[in-house]
C-alpha cells in the first residue's frame, strides 16, 4: 500500500468515528431546523435528528430567525450533516450572515444544482459537498481561510471553479479537496484572480484541474 493510500485510509477510518447525524434540534421555523450555540448568541441550521433526511426542493435560509417567544437569532452556521443525503434537495440560498459550513453538511445531495456561497464565509468543512454530482460551477469567496479534506470530492459534473482568494498560501487547503475517483481532471478549469496562477500551483490546487485561467 502506498503512503498516499495509507493516509487516505487512515483519514476515512477517522471520519467513520464521527457522529453520523447532528444533534437534536432546538426549534423549527418555516421547515428549517436549528440549534443555538452554547451561549444562545446565534442559531445554526441542522437536521432534525435520527429521521433527518427531509430537506427537498429549493431551500432559502434566512439571515435571522425569530422563535415563538420573540427571540431573534442571527443564522451564522450550517451545522455538520445538516443537509447530508437529502437526495431531493435542488438548490440552497445561503444568507450573507453564514461564516461556516460544517463537515458533511451537503454530502451526497445528488440533485443539488445551485448553491451560492456567501462572501462572509470563512470555512468549508470536510466532505461538505462530497458526492454533489449535479452542480457544474462553484464560486469560492475571497475570505475563505479553510477548505476541509474531501470538501468537493467526487463532484463529477463540476467543471468550473471560480476562486476569489487573493493568496491561496494563506488557506488551510485539505487533502483531496477536489479529487475525483477516476482522476480525470482535464475537463475542469480553475478561474483565479489576475496574477495568482503561480501561487495556486504552489499551493497545490492545480492537481485537480486541467487548466488554470485568470479572470
Amino acid at each position: 500500500m502506498t503512503m498516499k493510500h495509507l493516509i487516505k485510509t487512515s483519514l476515512m477510518l477517522l471520519a467513520f468515528c464521527l457522529p453520523m447525524s447532528a444533534m437534536a434540534y432546538d426549534f423549527e421555523v418555516d421547515g428549517i431546523y436549528y440549534i443555538t450555540d452554547l451561549w444562545g448568541d446565534f442559531a445554526m441550521v441542522c437536521d432534525q435528528g435520527e429521521d433527518g433526511d427531509h430537506y427537498s426542493g429549493n431551500v432559502t435560509i434566512p439571515a435571522t430567525v425569530t422563535i415563538s417567544d420573540g427571540t431573534t437569532y442571527p443564522v451564522n452556521r450550517i451545522n455538520a450533516y445538516a443537509f447530508s443525503n437529502c437526495a431531493e434537495l435542488t438548490s440552497v440560498i445561503i444568507p450573507g450572515s453564514v461564516t461556516e459550513i460544517g463537515d458533511h453538511s451537503f454530502e451526497n445531495c445528488t440533485r443539488l444544482s445551485s448553491v451560492e456561497l456567501p462572501e462572509a464565509l470563512t470555512e468549508i468543512g470536510a466532505a461538505a459537498f462530497e458526492g454533489c454530482t449535479a452542480f457544474t460551477r462553484i464560486d469560492i469567496p475571497a475570505g475563505i481561510t479553510k477548505i476541509g479534506i474531501w470538501a468537493f470530492q467526487n463532484c463529477t459534473n463540476l467543471t468550473d471553479v471560480y476562486s476569489h482568494i487573493a493568496d491561496p498560501s494563506q488557506v488551510d487547503f485539505g487533502f483531496n479537496t477536489f479529487a475525483l475517483e477516476n482522476e480525470n481532471y482535464s475537463p475542469r478549469t480553475l478561474h483565479v484572480p489576475a496574477g495568482t496562477i503561480q501561487a495556486y500551483k504552489e499551493a497545490g490546487w492545480d492537481s485537480y484541474f486541467g487548466k488554470i485561467v485568470e479572470f
